[in-house]
């Protein structure tokens, strides 16, 4: 019988926890290119080059159609839970910005946010029907990058922005900046984490905690796995995190009521935020700041106790939009 030594066991273990971690990728990889059910499953091919998947559930014709855009180092499956919670007369529109899930990121220039947003108005003109309003949500990254395409956009008839970024947020908010250097060196490591199977030891349990009891949390929980996601996340976070330190640009004057739905703890926590939701608002010809009461930035959209309250606050958003469009006066500002 061979004889094992502790430098062999030791080395028969690690290649075991890195073919399970390898393995756990690989599949984590393939689970995030599956549609969603409920949803057909479309592409569109961008002038970037980029090949955007995006999945639509129809509403009434002629109706208003929502268009969800995920933060970072999210996909489209970060909506789903508030997009069950929808009236299911509004058409849905859930897409992946290049790199995540199956849209697959072609374009041969460096990454800039300029390029997400005009994927996005491409994906609107290919996915969204001519007849009924169009309503742009967006949490996080995500709401900055509906703002600026409502901008280059005229499909876009409203906003619903989610505990949005704003480009002045590293500067406006000490905390804020603080903050962005942990996840700065997250941003560092994880793709070259992931891409050797280490998603596996990640506790997954503590990360996604604030989706526990949701019916998506197993997909949450293998998106973090999948080395698309990190290298996605990653592009957009080493452009983004340099454009905020340098003060962003300013927002863009919009022609539709802008509504901001925010996470009392971001409120609580850091202030300031306040003020920069107050800019979003004017922004825009009218709207409001809702806060959903005990809700934090991740489960606004991903709790099972906040994400009906966040359908609700979006449901209203659209129906003003809906309403300033066919004439009638939209809501005042209310706090």
């Amino acid at each position: 019988m061979t004889h094992l030594t502790f430098p062999k066991l030791t080395t028969a273990a690690l290649a075991t926890c890195l073919a399970a971690g390898l393995s756990h990728r690989a599949y984590a990889d393939l689970k995030c290119r599956r549609g969603h059910d409920g949803y057909e499953k479309r592409q569109v091919r961008c002038a970037s080059g980029n090949i955007v998947t995006y999945h639509v559930r129809r509403g009434t014709p002629q109706g208003p159609t929502l268009i969800l855009e995920a933060g970072l180092m999210n996909t489209s499956a970060a909506w789903l839970l508030v997009a069950a919670q929808l009236d299911p007369d509004i058409s849905v529109l859930l897409y992946d910005r290049a790199g995540y899930r199956g849209s697959l990121r072609r374009c041969p220039e460096d990454y800039s946010l300029n390029e997400s947003v005009n994927d996005l108005t491409e994906v609107i003109a290919d996915g969204v029907g001519t007849g009924g309003p169009c309503i742009a949500a967006g949490h996080s990254l995500g709401g900055y990058i509906v703002h600026r395409a409502a901008a280059a956009s005229d499909r876009i008839h409203g906003l619903v922005l989610v505990d949005p970024t704003h480009p002045g947020e590293l500067l406006h908010s000490r905390r804020q900046r603080e903050g962005s250097r942990g996840v700065n060196l997250t941003m560092k490591l994880g793709p070259w984490s992931a891409a050797f199977g280490a998603g596996l030891l990640i506790d997954k349990k503590g990360l996604f905690a604030y989706a526990e009891g949701s019916p998506h949390y197993r997909t949450l929980r293998l998106e973090g796995s999948a080395t698309s996601t990190w290298r996605a996340a990653n592009r957009e976070w080493n452009y983004t995190y340099a454009f905020m330190l340098d003060g962003g640009r300013p927002l863009d004057r919009l022609q539709v009521p802008v509504e901001v739905v925010a996470a009392e703890s971001t409120l609580r926590d850091t202030p300031e935020h306040g003020d920069l939701y107050q800019e979003y608002v004017a922004s825009g010809t009218g709207g409001r700041i809702v806060t959903i009461p005990g809700s934090t930035h991740l489960t606004i959209t991903g709790g099972i106790e906040h994400a009906p309250l966040t359908a609700a606050a979006i449901e209203h958003a659209a129906a003003a939009a809906v309403h300033a469009r066919t004439g009638g006066d939209t809501h005042g500002t209310a706090a």
